[in-house]
């Protein structure tokens, strides 16, 4: 069963959804199955392409044997490297010379020179033309309206072009106010677009211009709106829905070798007339009872929509309550299935961090064979389900793919597709997890550094404090000792502090390596160093203290010279010292090394009521 790829800006939308829908249905008719990918960053606002994208990675190409190209949705190279993988490209309503490929287009021309001669037929003699030039299809329609002005032996005036900034609504409010600064030179206007005509109609009733009196208006797609305005929107309708299902047989016809020579295929548009031409209502009951019916069920949409959206948007903020990667969230959207890949470290392969309605776990997958095969099973299962993919990437914040199994959204503005705002709030919630994620590290590298001895990484003697008095806690049987080195600081006046540090260094290693996970070595300032045991066996702490001294006196050789250093070691035990506190029992330990210093014993303990027994030992 053939896999039909799409490459579009937008995943939605009456443009971009009409084609895709086209796309899906003629793809059913030949058991084939879509997956449809967004090529441009997740929570992009609607806008002109003047620049094709160029996908970073082969998008699907493992699954997809020919890709449906919408207007320029990819750039001329990337679409060379699938047709030089053996994947043929039909692309709609735009035009590559770099490529040998099938194209479609709405037949611009037969839909505008309908539009100008009904005008003319009105009597009108001032037609103006209100687009977006930068646009191919744009183009098109403005030359054959001049043609056909022509035609009728009207010479076309360039005062009468009022060029918009795009094809959206604020492009028709920038050529509607030139056209009053004008002074209205015309008595009617072609639009380029629909929402170019809405922007204009809105702007010039607002400027007491009657409609069409003062001037007729026509736009070109036929949108919903078209039949709401005031009054009613003559236009061309495009038929978008025939234009996706032509170039998906195209493709179908190119992948089993059918289809010939690449070839423009063209699809008729034709005008529908309302009010905004001049020409009289014709609106009966039962059109008016569709029209209610239609937007009871708009309103309806869009309030479900907004409720869901807003309940994905706190699902999402709540990322450090609930993994969104896992992809939970989706329970609440119309989505049959998704998958979430993220991108490994260092790699071009993606690991499959989440999926919804699928429980068995997956391997990673790269790019190409991104969404895995059996998201696309789900897709199989009713005709009109389409398999999306959009990049969760938004600037330089590239995370991976999020794919989902759904239909078509139609309603929504170009550019607010849920999928498009689901990813672009998935990339907030996955930049706020890993800003979160290194803060804590951060958090934790602090509170390390503020707690350990920044030359040996010992504790430092805050934090030894801390454990001595939760082992105290604990039970008595805990014992401290306290060690310091004996001409150390000659070392230190004859060879500098930076081989006295050497030194300290490999102290803090042999106390760490005698005692293993029998006990805890500290710094506690200096050269005095601090031991916690709090755990006593039959080694005693006496024991302990004879193994650490004869593995601290042993030579210490530094840029190849033997240094004279040694070690006293004083013991304080807990159960012998009643009532003691941490500090007190350190005090203890501490008064036992001075003795063991003085008498040059190496190893002292307590004796009375605060101290116990008595050891003596060369150092």
């Amino acid at each position: 069963m053939a896999v039909l790829g799409v490459l579009s800006p937008f995943l939605g939308g009456w443009y971009f959804g009409g084609l895709l829908e086209g796309i899906a249905r003629a793809a059913a008719d030949a058991d084939a199955t879509v997956v449809a990918v967004q090529t441009l960053d997740a929570g992009t606002d609607q806008q002109e392409l003047t620049e094709a994208p160029h996908p970073p990675y082969p998008l699907a190409w493992d699954h997809a044997a020919g890709f449906v190209v919408i207007v320029n949705a990819a750039s001329a190279k990337y679409l060379q490297e699938i047709q030089a993988s053996g994947r043929p490209v039909v692309v709609v309503s735009h035009e590559f010379p770099e490529l040998d490929s099938a194209t479609v287009y709405p037949d611009n021309r037969v839909g505008v020179r309908a539009a100008v001669e009904h005008l003319i037929g009105h009597g009108h003699r001032r037609i103006a033309f209100a687009g977006f030039l930068g646009a191919l299809d744009q183009q098109e329609r403005y030359d054959t309206y001049h043609r056909t002005l022509r035609a009728h032996g009207i010479e076309p005036d360039p005062g009468l072009v009022f060029e918009a900034v795009d094809n959206q609504q604020a492009g028709g409010v920038g050529a509607a106010h030139a056209m009053l600064a004008a002074g209205l030179p015309s008595t009617a206007v072609i639009a380029g677009t629909d929402l170019n005509a809405i922007g204009i109609v809105r702007v010039l009733a607002e400027a007491g211009c009657r409609l069409p009196e003062d001037q007729a208006v026509v736009g070109f797609d036929d949108l919903s709106d078209a039949s709401f305005t005031q009054p009613r929107l003559t236009t061309v309708r495009q038929p978008l829905f025939e234009v996706g299902a032509t170039a998906a047989r195209a493709l179908l016809a190119a992948i089993d070798g059918t289809g010939g020579p690449p070839a423009r295929h063209e699809v008729a548009t034709e005008l529908v007339v309302r009010e905004s031409c001049g020409c009289p209502g014709s609106v009966g009951e039962t059109a008016l009872r569709d029209e209610g019916r239609t937007q009871y069920f708009e309103r309806t949409r869009l309030q479900r929509s907004l409720s869901s959206q807003y309940d994905i948007s706190l699902d999402l903020l709540r990322s450090h309550e609930q993994d969104p990667r896992q992809l939970g969230w989706l329970r609440r959207t119309s989505v049959r299935a998704g998958c979430l890949g993220l991108w490994l470290p260092g790699e071009p392969r993606l690991e499959i961090a989440g999926h919804f309605d699928r429980a068995a776990a997956l391997p990673p997958v790269t790019a190409g064979s991104f969404p895995p095969a059996e998201l696309l099973e789900e897709a199989r299962a009713e005709p009109g389900l389409l398999t999306f993919v959009v990049p969760v990437r938004v600037g330089d914040r590239d995370w991976g793919l999020l794919a989902t199994v759904d239909r078509v959204d139609l309603q929504g503005a170009t550019g607010r597709e849920p999928i498009n705002q689901w990813a672009a709030l998935l990339t907030m919630a996955l930049d706020y997890q890993a800003a979160l994620h290194t803060l804590r590290e951060q958090e934790e590298q602090l509170r390390a550094s503020a707690l350990h001895d920044h030359l040996t990484a010992l504790p430092n003697r805050t934090y030894f404090l801390q454990l001595l008095a939760a082992a105290i806690e604990r039970g008595p049987d805990v014992a401290v000792l306290f060690v310091d080195l004996n001409g150390f600081k000659q070392i230190n006046d004859t060879y500098g502090h930076a081989v006295g540090d050497q030194i300290l260094v490999e102290v803090a290693c042999r106390l760490r390596a005698e005692l293993g996970a029998c006990g805890t070595a500290a710094r506690f300032g200096g050269d005095e160093f601090l031991v916690l045991l709090d755990a006593l066996d039959d080694d005693t702490p006496e024991a302990t203290a004879r193994r650490l001294l004869s593995a601290l006196n042993r030579p210490h050789r530094v840029d190849g010279r033997q240094l004279p250093v040694s070690a006293s070691i004083g013991v304080a035990l807990a159960s012998r010292t009643p009532f003691a506190d941490a500090d007190a029992l350190v005090r203890e330990a501490d008064t036992a090394m001075y003795r063991a210093k003085s008498r040059r014993t190496g190893v002292e303990a307590g004796s009375d009521t605060s101290m116990y027994g008595g050891y003596t030992g060369a150092t």
